[in-house]
């Protein structure tokens, strides 16, 4: 289920040769387009791929993925993709078996402080690190903290829903704030 760059890359050499130009975001605009009004926050987990589950087309949605799909590790995306095009929905989607629920944020500062200089540790101590005990419940709160959160605009707040992706049967369930 691994793919190493050099693999990477001759996949690519073969599918670019049936590639359909994407277009700019300039040609987009000149178009009359508004681009993408909904984005999805979801996990980096290569099991996790909105496209795919979603059936989605390119172009019709932006993804933004980070360990957990923690939606405050995503406010820089957010906010980005929001100001680019006036993002009117927000997709929070967890999924089951998430990595992010085999360990702790203490557990984790302290292996990697073992790997670094003591200096460090500090900016270790302030990240989050993410981890979860439930994932129905670290949707729950990522919804929370969206619609309570003055960075998001209040379109945002409005249109976010929040999922949980069940990596064995594919389906996709609304959870309820």
């Amino acid at each position: 289920m691994s793919a190493s760059i050099a693999n990477l890359l001759q996949r690519n050499e073969e599918t670019s040769k049936t590639h359909t130009p994407i277009p700019t975001l300039a040609e987009l605009k000149a178009a009359g387009s508004p681009g993408p009004k909904t984005m999805i926050v979801t996990c980096m987990d290569p099991r996790c791929i909105p496209e795919v589950f979603m059936n989605i087309n390119i172009g019709e949605v932006v993804v933004s993925r980070n360990a957990g799909g923690n939606v405050r590790h995503a406010v820089r995306d957010i906010s980005i993709m929001d100001q680019l095009f006036g993002l009117e929905e927000l997709c929070i989607i967890h999924h089951t078996d998430c990595g992010t629920l085999s360990f702790t944020n203490d557990g984790l500062r302290s292996k990697v402080k073992a790997n670094v200089e003591e200096k460090y540790w500090p900016e270790v101590d302030r990240i989050d690190w993410g981890a979860n005990t439930d994932i129905v419940e670290s949707v729950k709160g990522d919804l929370k903290w969206v619609k309570e959160s003055p960075l998001m605009s209040d379109q945002v707040k409005k249109g976010a829903q929040g999922f949980v992706f069940d990596i064995k049967t594919g389906k996709v369930e609304k959870v309820e704030v």
